[in-house]
This record gives C-alpha cells, structure tokens and sequence, in this order.
C-alpha cells in the first residue's frame, strides 16, 4: 500500500510540474539575471547578449530535454505578468536614473512584480523560501541609499533584480529537473 502511495505522490508531483512548466524554466532566469548583473556592473552590450544568446540556447535545451509542456492558460498570463513587469522595472530605472528618493524604485517596483509572479506562476507546485530569500534582498536592496551602502542610481537595483533572479532560477531548474525526466530521444 505504501508503494501505491508513493505513485500516487510522484505522478501528483509531476503533474505539478507540468503545470508551471514556464515558470520552473529557470535557467532562462538565470541567463536574464546574469545579463543584468554585467549592465549593473558596466557592461550593458555584454549583459544583452548574455540575454538574448542564453535565453534561446535555453529555451531550446528545455524543449529538447522536457518537449512541450505548455498550455495556454499557463502560458498566456505568464507572458503578460512579464510584460507588466519589464514595464514597471522600466519606469523604477528611470526613476531611479532622474530622480533622487530615499530609497530606490527598482527593486521595490521588482519585488512587487516577483510576488505577482509568485501568484500566477506557482499556482501548483508553491514558493520556495529561496523565493522569498530573493524578494528580501530586493527590498533591502532598495533602502541601501539611506544606509549609506550605496549612491542613489539605477545599478543598484539592476544587481540587486539580477542576483534574485539568478536565486529564483537555480531553485525553478533544480525543482524541475529532480521532478520531470527528460523526454526518451526518437
């Protein structure tokens, strides 16, 4: 009877998976965090390439490895979380690039979009506290003016959202390789 248990707990495990398989893609998280760590750090034109050559490597490695697993309602506010959420870091860079404010909008602006994303995302297989480990250190990420551990300015905040974002990534790929096999070769 514990045999039938343990099946019964993989195969609602993997379907789990399965279900945020977009999100649980987190090497592709890694390459855009990656990415935002060499502009932070003063190589923008490295930090787009890093991006755009990983992201499709990677999402070429998932689909190769993991086929398809994709289905509309996962997939369609997945892609419009991301979008509302390059356009809120967007407008936490400007002001963080124009305007001087105690604390910086960026990560605050991130840590906001990670929760959302949280909530759309992981609807089935849940947030890890390595998740949450990556909201705080946007958050205090972003009060680093008033402790004097940084100069106001966007790059701050670019480190800060690469480093979660590299954090949330391993975490998603090693949830979703210890649960998914890959798909057997033709």
């Amino acid at each position: 009877m514990t045999n039938h248990v343990k099946e019964h707990d993989d195969l609602r495990r993997t379907a789990a998976v399965a279900a945020d398989y977009t999100q649980l893609q987190g090497l592709i998280n890694v390459t855009t965090g990656a990415g935002l760590i060499l502009w932070a750090l003063g190589w923008p034109s490295w930090g787009a390439w890093v991006t755009g050559i990983g992201g499709a490597v990677l999402v070429a490695y998932y689909r190769r490895h993991f086929g398809r697993a994709v289905g509309r309602t996962t997939l369609l506010p997945t892609l419009g979380a991301v979008g509302a959420a390059f356009v809120c870091c967007a407008a936490g860079y400007v002001i963080d690039s124009h305007a001087w404010v105690p604390v910086l909008t960026l990560p605050l602006l991130a840590a906001a979009c990670f929760v959302v994303g949280y909530r759309i995302g992981y609807r089935h297989v849940g947030v890890t506290s390595a998740h949450w480990v990556a909201v705080a250190l946007l958050v205090l990420s972003s009060v680093a003016p008033l402790l004097g551990l940084a100069a106001p300015g966007p790059r701050v905040g670019l480190l800060a959202l690469g480093v979660a974002m590299v954090i949330v990534g391993v975490v998603d790929h090693l949830r979703l390789v210890a649960t998914m096999k890959p798909v057997p070769r033709d």
